[in-house]
């Protein structure tokens, strides 16, 4: 069908003409090849003076709202790693999926600006906070998005950007998950209960797991502040959503869960530790790109065995019990 005939179908549907130009946008992007993994379509938006671009994968079934999840890729990493590990659940569960792509030296290599770490987007102080809320801005005038089931997850300098996004957002944010991440120590009050999943493996040779300056060179220096310990995030958010009850601590073959209850809004901690994880994604088959990218060899600290969980059916499930 062509663009033309496309649009005569909703002529006389004004409320439906700004969505049908996003569409038509979209088909013709697609059509020039600005796709990424697994038919996301790319957007550009403008913040502040930059051009900043994001992935698009819009899964969602008929006309009711659906969630938002946002994924941050890994430092040096791009959109194109996170797609991948969140398109056959957003298939699945009528998702939306938006992932922003950071500053770097290349197309394919982006960073962001966490405060602590990392690398270009940090030199140039980039405010990325202020990129994700454009992110939901623009998504939520292009998609059917349910504004209480707004998601956000990130790996290792994403997962640092969460836990800032979190504590700035925290009025549109349902839920957020930190995985191999950290926090530095400078972190403002957050603004309101945010409920938090943090998954860390205790072999983590980037975002180690007792923090401190990455063991891993190049990481090292691209920080400016050292990691916190997995500890101190997780305490942040404890105290950060009023959480009073004493963590139930659960042994699982292969890792361990702290489920700590009692806190405001139901805005519950939870934290997955990994005794024989790395820095990776667990349960996929991409966790490791980042690291292998950058010289880092075929491990990231961590067993290169099954992983015990799958990070994004554990996240997905997360979510799901959280709405703001």
């Amino acid at each position: 069908m062509t663009f033309s005939l496309i649009a005569a179908t909703v002529v006389g549907a004004a409320d439906a003409q700004p969505r049908l130009l996003d569409r038509l946008r979209e088909i013709r992007a697609a059509r020039s090849g600005k796709t990424g993994a697994a038919g996301a379509v790319s957007q550009t938006i403008r913040v502040g003076a930059l051009d900043r671009s994001y992935l698009l994968l819009d899964a969602h079934r008929g006309a009711a709202p659906v969630p938002l999840v946002i994924v941050l890729h890994g430092g040096g990493g791009s959109p194109d790693t996170m797609i991948p590990r969140w398109a056959d659940k957003a298939r699945a569960a009528g998702l939306v999926i938006a992932a922003p792509k950071g500053i770097g030296r290349s197309d394919r290599v982006g960073t962001w600006n966490a405060s602590g770490c990392c690398g270009e987007a940090v030199a140039k102080g980039v405010d990325d906070v202020a990129f994700v809320r454009a992110v939901i801005d623009d998504v939520s005038r292009k998609a059917a998005i349910d504004p209480r089931r707004i998601y956000i997850t990130g790996f290792s300098n994403g997962g640092m950007l969460t836990h800032r996004v979190a504590i700035a957002l925290g009025d549109r944010i349902a839920a957020a998950a930190v995985v191999s991440g950290a926090m530095f120590g400078n972190e403002s009050a957050a603004r309101t209960p945010v409920p938090m999943l943090v998954i860390h493996g205790e072999q983590d040779a980037v975002v180690g797991f007792t923090g401190g300056m990455s063991r891993t060179g190049f990481v090292a220096r691209a920080q400016t502040i050292p990691f916190k310990p997995v500890r101190y995030a997780v305490d942040f958010w404890r105290g950060a959503n009023g959480c009073t009850g004493a963590p139930v601590v659960t042994q699982q073959k292969g890792y361990t869960t702290e489920r700590s209850s009692g806190c405001r809004d139901d805005a519950e901690v939870v934290f997955y530790d990994l005794p024989q994880g790395g820095h990776d994604w667990p349960g996929s088959t991409g966790g490791r790109a980042w690291f292998v990218r950058f010289g880092g060899g075929g491990t990231a600290g961590g067993d290169s065995g099954p992983a015990p969980i799958d990070a994004t059916d554990v996240i997905w499930s997360f979510f799901q019990a959280h709405t703001r």
